[in-house]
């Protein structure tokens, strides 16, 4: 078990017998680690009792096999027989398995395998297919028919689609765009034929909808077949408003940019004029809504624009996203951006929602920090999704139970709960050793506390390891002034940083092969975390002579 075996359901569980929200999914991504069987097997009966009633799993590389002459490693892929049992015992469980390929972008990890360069729309960085090559449409038709005969009863294939900012780069797409009228009529061409082969099946497909949201182009989405299930997605928005939009580009909200005369906190990027928030039609701002008060638009703006098409949808949320932190997830936002999309969801009627926890951005990306250290975000997400209860007394009135259920202490240093400790930890600039040593003190083991622990301790390692680069930054142009006591203390404090490295490093290499996945994406992990600033300052304070 990932957690001690607890005898009665959640209170949630209990008090609550007909959820606010009725499918509840977690998206799981298996583009990062390889989470092993035994822990999957684990998790499905964990989120069970939690609530979670469907997984939407993404594969990427860790299928059995590809409709293609080369494979992935065997030890990079699930079998068929380990893929099935956790199908069956998912359905026990009452957890609806829906499985996730990438049928247009994000598809880098397929330039890995030998004679997949005819497949891509731009070989050189291939991270989309190209969709007026036969090629394509034939692996696509061979992977659907292999998604299907490995998953004949999940009711659902989503098959991803978003993000294919590489439309018309070839010429053959170039010519067809053309005829057709613009790159979201390609882009059209081709889900509609692969939603086509999923029909074949009689299965339902899901895509994500930011192709069709960002690009301002409901009036196509209003004639698309009403069997496919169009999912908008936002994993930045906090609270009831937003600083931006997603709609006809990205479009900030002009009010950020005047002086307030305050604290500012982020400014977001300055676009050309006409491509702001403001510069929508008068009706497309009323139908995303904008407050009065603060003159930003309400937040979570796709899922408004989606609600008045007349469809059934979802909403995603982002449990855990690669804008989070390197060493663990950013647990203000993962708090905060659910239960503002749960509201949203249940004040627009929609079917239901999917958190997603994201392994890494993209198949060259960085492997992002332990996917166990979510499971704060996926327990409050549960509570949340299933009551519909968002209001700062409902989580401060749970955080006992959430605390009990990952096997945490209900209080730390006799006066801070879970969610003060992860609040502190989330927040900028706020980790330091007392915050620490705070955690150190309590008795805590197993899947999130272990996890917890040691990654704090590796991201202090590197706050330690920064300070000596910043301190080399600044007596780096009169070194030869810097008084000789302080270099050696310099020099002997990273000797030991490097020490301390090198050990910790053993012990959460076992930790991560116990609970999160692959050696492979353990050291890709763990190189990004260090091996820049080791690098660094290795080569800088060879010149404090």
């Amino acid at each position: 078990m990932i957690f001690s075996d607890k005898k009665n359901l959640p209170s949630w569980r209990v008090e609550f017998q007909v959820p606010a929200i009725k499918n509840r999914f977690l998206h799981i991504d298996l583009k990062g680690p390889k989470i092993p069987y035994r822990v999957f097997s684990h998790l499905l009966e964990q989120i069970a009792r939690w609530g979670i009633n469907g997984v939407i799993v993404e594969y990427e590389h860790r299928l059995p096999c590809l409709p293609l002459p080369h494979q992935f490693p065997e030890y990079e892929r699930y079998t068929e027989k380990e893929i099935r049992t956790l199908i069956e015992k998912a359905k026990a469980l009452g957890i609806e398995w829906i499985p996730l390929v990438q049928t247009f972008g994000h598809v880098e990890y397929l330039s890995r395998l030998k004679g997949t360069e005819i497949l891509f729309e731009n070989p050189q960085y291939p991270s989309q297919l190209c969709p007026s090559k036969k090629e394509v449409r034939k692996y696509i038709e061979n992977l659907i028919d292999i998604i299907c005969m490995l998953h004949p009863e999940s009711k659902y294939i989503h098959v991803g689609q978003d993000e294919t900012r590489q439309l018309g780069l070839c010429r053959q797409c170039s010519n067809k765009m053309k005829k057709l009228g613009g790159k979201i009529e390609l882009y059209l061409e081709h889900v509609n034929f692969v939603w086509n082969e999923v029909f074949k099946h009689n299965k339902i497909p899901m895509a994500w909808a930011d192709m069709f949201t960002g690009s301002g182009r409901l009036d196509l989405v209003r004639d698309i077949d009403k069997r496919v299930i169009l999912v908008p997605w936002d994993y930045q928005s906090t609270g009831n408003t937003s600083k931006f939009v997603f709609y006809k580009g990205f479009r900030p909200a002009k009010k950020q940019f005047y002086h307030q005369y305050q604290e500012p906190g982020t400014i977001l990027q300055f676009p050309e004029n006409g491509k702001f928030f403001e510069d929508l039609d008068e009706k497309e701002i009323t139908q995303i809504g904008m407050d009065e008060n603060t003159g930003y638009p309400l937040s979570f703006s796709q899922l408004r624009l989606m609600a008045t098409t007349g469809r059934k949808f979802y909403g995603a949320c982002g449990l855990y996203m690669s804008a989070d932190r390197a060493f663990h997830p950013d647990y203000i936002r993962g708090l905060l951006n659910p239960a503002g999309m749960c509201r949203a969801i249940i004040d627009y009627n929609g079917e239901g929602i999917i958190g997603t926890m994201w392994a890494r951005g993209h198949s060259f990306a960085p492997i992002n920090a332990p996917w166990t250290l979510a499971l704060y975000n996926i327990v409050q997400f549960a509570r949340v999704s299933w009551t519909g209860k968002t209001r700062p007394e409902d989580f401060r009135k749970a955080t006992k139970e959430i605390a009990s259920e990952l096997d945490m202490p209900e209080i730390f240093d006799g006066q801070w709960t879970l969610d003060d400790i992860l609040w502190m930890v989330s927040a900028k600039n706020s980790l330091n050793e007392n915050v620490f040593e705070t955690i150190e003190k309590e008795k805590i083991s197993g899947c999130f506390g272990e996890g917890l622990k040691r990654c704090l301790s590796a991201e202090l390692l590197q706050h330690q390891l920064r300070y000596i680069i910043e301190e080399a930054r600044w007596w780096y142009s009169t070194r030869d002034q810097m008084p000789v006591e302080m270099k050696k203390n310099m020099k002997k404090r990273m000797q030991l940083i490097m020490v301390k490295i090198e050990k910790l490093k053993k012990s959460l290499k076992k930790y991560y092969l116990k609970w999160v996945g692959d050696e492979k994406s353990f050291l890709l992990w763990w190189e990004n975390l260090f091996t820049p600033d080791v690098t660094f300052v290795q080569c800088i304070l060879k010149k404090f002579k």
